[in-house]
């Protein structure tokens, strides 16, 4: 919010420092916090990551990439000011917090169906295709849900599930200027939501893969990786080399309990120069929400 009271580069930069010397230490702290706590209980399979829903009929699931918890709650707010009503849960993200990993978890389908790929994606399992898009619109069809494109609003006598939402995306191009884009995404997924209800869906379920860390400063560089330890890395995760040994905390994989995903510690970043990250654990990345949408009785 404070980002979004400035624009000029100079006004950024002076929110920044107070950000700087306020936010930053108390985000560190929390990270640090829930690392202690979700580190024990990923490595003694504990950690229970959010399920896939499982709609009714009449029900469709809207998966918005990145709806982080605070975002969700000014989604909240807007559907309920047009007279919707709204219930928000809390569960946790598949460990890494990246889409490739804790996507597919979301998609309403057999989970069996899908399995470790390369990398830090999902696959197909009786293929090994990579989960992208298209192979998780084909398993939803033949799973009898209806896939809706992002005007379509299907026949709400069945299940279906739609995407929407370009928070996650924003997020990574603008980096800190995503505090301007907040608000009218807000809008755009709650319109989205309302049209769909219109429709004659009696309910929308919203779910999401991660939140994520912004700091106009940057997220400190961690040096504790070496790439020839990895096979894949990104921001704050990576999957690590069968054998290799690293100096940063690991967890297991969701899918696939042998393989380690090294975690950057606090809120430091294995590449530099970032101000708007996922992957990692904190209470930002790891909380996700889940809405319960339904029209207003006429």
């Amino acid at each position: 919010r404070a980002l979004d009271e400035v624009d000029r580069h100079v006004d950024i930069d002076a929110v920044s420092a107070a950000l700087n010397a306020i936010y930053r230490p108390w985000l560190d702290h929390g990270a640090k916090a829930l690392q202690a706590a979700v580190g024990p209980e990923a490595n003694s399979d504990t950690y229970v990551a959010a399920v896939a829903p499982t709609p009714v009929v009449g029900e469709v699931v809207v998966f918005v990439d990145g709806l982080r918890l605070d975002v969700a709650h000014l989604l909240a707010d807007r559907l309920e000011g047009a007279g919707a009503s709204v219930t928000t849960a809390v569960g946790l993200s598949a460990l890494p917090t990246v889409t490739q990993t804790a996507k597919p978890v979301l998609v309403p389908i057999d989970q069996t169906l899908l399995g470790p790929g390369d990398a830090l994606d999902a696959c197909r399992a009786s293929s090994g295709a990579t989960a992208g898009v298209q192979v998780l619109r084909s398993l939803l069809n033949e799973s009898g849900v209806q896939v809706l494109g992002p005007q379509d609003t299907g026949d709400p006598t069945g299940r279906a599930w739609t995407e929407t939402g370009e928070v996650d995306h924003k997020g990574h191009d603008l980096g800190v200027r995503l505090a301007h884009e907040i608000q009218d995404e807000v809008s755009r997924i709650a319109r989205r939501i309302r049209d769909l209800l219109g429709a004659g869906w009696s309910t929308v379920t919203v779910v999401t893969d991660h939140g994520w860390l912004l700091v106009p400063s940057g997220l400190s560089k961690n040096e504790g990786l070496p790439v020839a330890a990895t096979v894949s890395k990104k921001g704050r995760c990576a999957r690590v080399r069968d054998g290799a040994s690293v100096d940063v905390p690991t967890v297991p994989w969701h899918w696939d309990k042998d393989v380690r995903i090294a975690v950057a510690p606090g809120i430091s970043c294995f590449e530099a120069n970032q101000t708007y990250e996922h992957g990692g654990v904190s209470p930002q990345e790891c909380v996700v929400p889940r809405l319960t949408v339904t029209a207003p009785d006429e």
